[in-house]
């Protein structure tokens, strides 16, 4: 954002969690499918069908949006393997939305980068935990047969577009891989590295840097991304950049009360391959409404909506991949399946 008013506005707005009369962030749920099976992901344990969203419902929901909304067009499976991606990037883009996706590279024909190219995507991320060289993270994304595509994109955008994000998530103990991302990023000339916490409520097994650790291990990666030229995006230390990002890093804990609310639930709204809204990816049995008989500014004002941003932890247990201080450790997990379902 590089309007000064804008960013006052919405900072002042946050501090207050005055919620925005329509989300400016959706994401919708394309596909289920995927064809990678990363030990961390949790989309068998969800209860959801790993299946394609039908055309019918992704044109009736991109039709209830009407606010120019940054699109993403992902969700818990590989979107470039949708049949109809690349028409349904098109298809928002007509309608003068801000089209983004996230990947795992793994393309399944040589033509999809330049169908990616070509696409009139703005902005594509990669979701990577390692490059080749020191690969210890068995448990994230990982697979040596990527970084030929992800180079590709990067090599043959023009005029930086579509941006390129890598999206890593942190392991104990394989900071150094983290480390080795962001200098992979910076030297094939992505945009950003963002960096996620690791979610265990289905997979208590895997391990993840206690506060403190997690702590030294961003003031290390943002020394590494600064020297590199690259920007760093970590959403509990500091994301974006200039006037943003200082503002950020200095109010990040007054953004959402103090942890009083999910940092998620501000302006962004999850859309399930059945055209409900949900508000977020894990929570497909919260749902706020349909997108098929109502409309989004309706379902994201509704009193539903409302109670559930202001009782998220009833739903959310101790999930904390949205919030700025970590509520549990990687020794203890108590958030479980049963209490991901909304209560209201």
């Amino acid at each position: 954002m590089n309007n000064p008013f804008l960013l006052v506005k919405e900072t002042i707005n946050r501090l207050r969690y005055k919620i925005p009369h329509n989300p400016k962030q959706v994401q919708i749920e394309i596909t289920n499918r995927c064809n990678m099976d990363c030990p961390m992901c949790q989309r068998e344990d969800l209860g959801i069908e790993l299946e394609h969203m039908e055309w019918s419902k992704f044109t009736t929901v991109v039709d209830k949006l009407e606010n120019q909304e940054n699109i993403t067009l992902t969700g818990w499976g590989e979107p470039f393997i949708h049949p109809q991606v690349f028409d349904m990037i098109a298809y928002c883009k007509e309608r003068g939305h801000r089209v983004m996706i996230t990947s795992n590279g793994l393309f399944t024909k040589p033509s999809m980068v330049d169908d990616i190219l070509n696409s009139g995507l703005d902005s594509v991320t990669f979701s990577i935990d390692s490059v080749n060289g020191n690969e210890t993270v068995v448990e994230g994304h990982t697979s040596s047969k990527v970084y030929e595509s992800i180079e590709a994109v990067v090599r043959g955008r023009k005029n930086g577009m579509p941006s390129v994000r890598l999206q890593a998530t942190i392991h104990s103990g394989c900071e150094n891989d983290l480390y080795d991302v962001i200098r992979y990023g910076a030297r094939i000339g992505c945009d950003v590295v963002n960096v996620g916490r690791l979610d265990r409520q289905f997979r208590p097994n895997l391990k993840r840097p206690d506060a403190k650790e997690e702590r030294l291990i961003f003031l290390k990666a943002d020394e590494i991304a600064h020297a590199a030229g690259i920007q760093l995006d970590w959403l509990q230390f500091s994301v974006s950049q200039g006037i943003t990002r200082f503002f950020y890093k200095l109010l990040r804990k007054k953004l959402h009360k103090s942890g009083s609310y999910c940092l998620k639930t501000f302006d962004y709204a999850y859309v399930t391959r059945e055209g409900d809204v949900t508000p977020c990816c894990l929570l497909p049995n919260s749902k706020m409404g349909s997108l098929l008989n109502n409309d989004l500014k309706g379902i994201w004002r509704n009193g539903k909506f409302d109670y559930f941003r202001k009782n998220y932890r009833d739903t959310c247990g101790d999930c904390d991949l949205w919030t700025i201080d970590q509520v549990d450790t990687p020794q203890t997990n108590t958030c479980s399946p049963q209490e991901q379902l909304v209560k209201v």
